[in-house]
């Protein structure tokens, strides 16, 4: 990622939305919903001040610390059981054929049921509570690592193997000084495109099945009333705590992958 670039496709693109804000607003077709349903003073493209008003009152009221602590919360008790459970599989099935021929059209099934479609199974056995939601990331996430660990471990050169075999190296040395380690950029690109995942179902997951306060309960409330600059400040928080988890990613996979040829950028 460039990080100029980024920071420039930001900057046009809250131009963008602030020349809309003051000036699109009025001309957009409100009567077609709105009016229908009798809802008078909408404001639906928030202005700037507008969204720092609300962001001050939900911050203030401890609203939107709550939720994102409530949300991140889950998304990393849910990447948690998700990479051990992914990654432990994963490598099981790469380094003994009889697992791989066993588990792999079970993993095939997982891999292509979307989670969200086992949030009622979920809920139905566990509540609304934390461990539903927890689960479902670590459903939604589990795929994911199992693969990056399988291919991880694929890759590793088989001489690597052989000349550790033959060095005498036990079973428990060669799985931490040469598997896990030949496997782990596979693991932290997979992981990368796990956070991103966890976080989508997580929001999904709080929006259809709200409990206590979280962001995605924020939309729902917000969308219910409607509050249309508490739905906007919500989105750019989630987006807000994507980018950084992924930016603390991609600095760890940099700096546990040095060893690596890296592409010249521009």
């Amino acid at each position: 990622m460039n990080f100029k670039r980024a920071v420039l496709a930001f900057a046009v693109l809250a131009i963008l939305y602030g020349v809309a804000a003051q000036v699109g607003s009025p001309y957009l077709p409100r009567r077609v919903w709105w009016i229908a349903h009798h809802v008078d003073n909408v404001e639906l493209l928030p202005t700037y001040a507008s969204l720092a008003d609300e962001t001050v009152f939900l911050v203030r009221s401890g609203i939107l610390p709550q939720g994102v602590v409530v949300s991140t919360g889950r998304v990393l008790a849910g990447l948690l059981v998700g990479v051990v459970v992914g990654v432990a599989v994963g490598v099981s099935m790469a380094s003994r054929s009889h697992v791989d021929d066993i588990l792999s059209p079970w993993v095939a099934l997982v891999r292509y049921t979307p989670a969200l479609a086992l949030l009622p199974l979920y809920v139905l056995w566990f509540g609304l509570g934390e461990p539903s939601k927890v689960l479902l990331v670590a459903t939604a996430v589990g795929p994911v690592m199992l693969l990056g660990a399988y291919q991880g471990v694929r890759a590793i050169p088989r001489v690597h193997l052989d000349a550790a075999t033959l060095l005498g190296a036990p079973g428990s040395m060669i799985l931490r000084r040469v598997v896990l380690p030949g496997a782990l950029p596979h693991i932290l690109s997979s992981f990368r495109i796990a956070l991103g995942l966890a976080w989508v179902t997580i929001v999904a997951a709080e929006l259809v099945a709200p409990t206590i306060p979280s962001l995605g309960y924020l939309l729902a409330v917000a969308a219910a009333f409607p509050r249309v600059p508490t739905i906007v400040v919500g989105i750019v928080t989630i987006g807000g705590l994507v980018l950084l988890s992924d930016a603390i990613t991609l600095g760890v996979y940099r700096a546990a992958t040095q060893w690596m040829p890296r592409r010249v950028e521009d």
